[in-house]
């Protein structure tokens, strides 16, 4: 009994004289000066998701969210200033979870067009008297094209000129960078070049070219030399292009074959295979089971063979494949898969490429002007990699389930794009000493299912 005592008068001891300490979080900016802060960059800064720039999805933009973080720990009082649409469809063709129905009457949910109307008045007209804007990202831009006159003149022409950003630029020969400089900022962050690849890729290397790495560097000297003069900042790099679900959720091998339909593609191929064999070229192969879709090539040297192939394991097929085509049109089987929905190997291996270039040249200009360089490659292909868990949620790049790509496939949720803040908020804090306190990614949207 004495025993008993003496161990719960040492308990008891020991617990009275342990209290909890919380320490308190101290915001501070550091060596940072973010009395003017403005973001730099395409439809990615913009907010864009859902194949449509809406103000849903600007207030959920990763430059919103920065800002809200820095409101928070008092280091930016100001107005946040962006460019609203007029409406909820807004910019673009927004999409939404819905019933869906095949060419075969399977019924599914998957992405729909938003049935909500548009102001196109709205959506066009020009709102650069509420100006400026601390967000200009301006969704389609490349990176020359921040330094390109008349970019927002629409008297050019539909295919001439950027709509968006003609309806904050505050003349029609003004460029993005003259609209950037006129504000004198303090801060500038910057997240540009992705659509220097991937316009490229989204169209399956046709109707649109990759930026040359030389010319890429060129620009980016010389937007380091313009933007960070006299200002602080942090730039992102590019994410690896083809970790997103636009290239990864259609799987090469996704064609399924009965035996009585691998019968009849062997016999319609015979004559295609044995002239292939003759010539050194692979035959094509079908099994009962999972097979890969047959893809129009257009090598010269397959020109007499009707310029097709199976496709590879390791090459994509794009989000925008028509589905019914591959169902009922006999696309992948008896009809190649046109090429402008395809990436081979070589436009694979050219869109990496590009990218390691061009992040090459953005890491060089990150040191010259002593900016935070926010590792963005890194960031996704640990998340394509493997999984990762914020805030008790799975995040991934698996299309809509994943819940950090929206349902276009290219641009973010709004959880994503609260991952990407917290992502540039750390490699500020890093840089500058500063304390800027991460987002809530919970409190932010991603897939909404009906």
């Amino acid at each position: 009994m004495i025993r008993k005592l003496l161990y719960f008068t040492i308990i008891g001891a020991l617990l009275t004289g342990c209290e909890a300490k919380i320490e308190e979080f101290k915001p501070s900016g550091g060596s940072a000066n973010f009395e003017t802060i403005v973001f730099v960059g395409n439809s990615l800064t913009a907010g864009y998701r859902d194949g449509a720039l809406f103000p849903s999805g600007q207030r959920e933009s990763y430059p919103a969210i920065i800002h809200e973080q820095l409101y928070k720990a008092g280091l930016n009082t100001k107005e946040f200033k962006q460019p609203y649409m007029a409406d909820e469809a807004g910019l673009g063709g927004r999409r939404i979870l819905g019933p869906t129905q095949d060419c075969l009457g399977n019924i599914s949910l998957g992405p729909v067009l938003s049935p909500l109307p548009v102001d196109v008045a709205g959506n066009t007209a020009s709102i650069a008297a509420n100006g400026p804007y601390n967000n200009m990202g301006i969704p389609g831009a490349k990176l020359a094209h921040l330094f390109a006159p008349n970019y927002g003149d629409a008297s050019l022409g539909a295919g001439n000129y950027n709509p968006y950003f003609s309806r904050i630029a505050t003349s029609s020969s003004t460029n993005i960078l003259t609209e950037v400089m006129g504000q004198n900022p303090n801060f500038v962050v910057t997240w540009i070049g992705n659509n220097d690849a991937l316009s490229y890729a989204t169209k399956g290397g046709a109707g649109d070219t990759l930026t040359s790495v030389a010319y890429f560097t060129s620009l980016v000297n010389a937007l380091g030399a313009t933007l960070y003069a006299n200002s602080q900042g942090a730039i992102c790099n590019i994410p690896p292009i083809t970790a997103a679900p636009f290239f990864t959720t259609i799987k090469p091998n996704a064609l399924t074959l009965t035996a009585e339909q691998v019968t009849a593609l062997n016999a319609a191929y015979a004559g295609y295979n044995q002239a292939a064999v003759a010539y050194g070229f692979t035959p094509l192969s079908f099994e009962v089971g999972n097979n890969f879709f047959i893809i129009q090539d257009m090598n010269p040297a397959l020109a007499n063979f009707g310029g097709l192939r199976q496709i590879k394991a390791n090459e994509m097929l794009l989000l925008s494949l028509p589905q019914d085509s591959l169902k009922c049109a006999g696309w992948g089987t008896s009809k190649p898969i046109p090429h402008y929905y395809v990436l081979d190997t070589a436009e694979i291996a050219a869109v990496n490429a590009a990218v390691s270039g061009y992040n090459t040249a953005i890491a060089a200009v990150a040191t010259q002007h002593n900016l935070a360089l926010v590792d963005m490659h890194t960031l996704l292909s640990d998340i394509a990699t493997s999984e990762i868990r914020v805030d008790g949620q799975a995040f991934s790049t698996t299309f809509v389930t994943g819940q950090l790509f929206s349902l276009d496939g290219v641009h973010l949720t709004g959880k994503g794009y609260a991952i990407v803040a917290n992502h540039i908020i750390k490699a500020i804090n890093s840089k500058y000493g500063a304390n800027i306190p991460q987002a809530i990614v919970h409190d932010y949207t991603g897939v909404e299912f009906p």
